[in-house]
């Protein structure tokens, strides 16, 4: 396992070879570690802007990720024009890099920091694009009504036990959990983009979804943990001004 005096090592360097591309215009720092990372298994997350097309440069990149060292990297794209490379090392440290032009800079969180700005150009669309994000009344609010959802999923969950489909029926108890969740990372005013941090969440929050966990795979431990998390989301969504609540919206659920 890294240690953070390596993980230190391995953001200098892959910032001098970086920015040392010519097509690269601007580095992004981006999560925990602008403010000085969660814990040691935090890895690095950056987001790289360019001039070129965005798979030249992303070919450069994994060229410079190749010759620090990492023995696998998996390239993905969120679109046509931004691409990611996720390089992992022998030490266990992984890297998120995301590759876009500068044009479609984008603000997700308010944890960035800007490290490199070759021509002067990146601060400025940054600092647009963090104003932006700032003027959304919920800028991590789902655009879904999370009632209906919850209660259309608890519905199929109900159907599914009745076909003896238990399977099924475990996952759409897994989504009635993430709804709930989605709820009280809101209500504690949390950043819901990319929050994994649920063990920071309020400690009789955490209690009450925990034992919303079957037992068994039977289909009554299941029944009662649907009935566990059902109740732990009303509770939760009621606290909440955004979401409207509405209880006759479960009477769909009754099978």
């Amino acid at each position: 396992m890294y240690m953070e005096t390596d993980r230190e090592r391995y953001f200098q360097d892959v910032i001098i070879k970086i920015q040392a591309i010519n097509v690269v215009e601007g580095i992004i720092q981006l999560g925990s570690g602008t403010i000085g990372y969660s814990d040691q298994f935090s890895d690095i997350d950056l987001m790289v802007a360019t001039t070129e097309q965005v798979d030249v440069a992303k070919d450069l990149i994994k060229t410079e990720l190749q010759n620090m060292g990492s023995f696998f990297i998996k390239e993905g794209k969120f679109s046509d024009q931004i691409l990611l490379l996720i390089p992992f090392y022998e030490n266990g440290l992984e890297m998120n890099i995301s590759v876009l032009p500068t044009s479609f800079l984008n603000v997700k969180s308010p944890l960035w920091k800007l490290i490199f700005d070759r021509n002067g150009e990146v601060l400025p669309k940054m600092l647009e694009e963090h104003e932006n994000f700032q003027k959304l009344e919920q800028p991590y609010i789902k655009k879904f009504d999370i009632v209906f959802e919850f209660a259309y999923h608890l519905r199929k969950l109900h159907i599914e036990l009745q076909r003896g489909n238990d399977i099924f029926a475990m996952k759409m108890l897994v989504m009635l959990r993430e709804f709930t969740l989605t709820v009280q990372i809101l209500n504690e005013q949390k950043k819901l983009h990319q929050f994994k941090a649920y063990h920071t969440l309020e400690e009789d929050f955490v209690k009450q979804l925990k034992k919303s966990y079957p037992s068994t795979t039977d289909s009554s431990d299941i029944m009662a943990a649907a009935k566990l998390v059902t109740q732990l989301f009303k509770d939760t969504i009621q606290k909440n001004e955004i979401f409207d609540f509405d209880e006759q919206l479960f009477k769909i659920a009754e099978i």
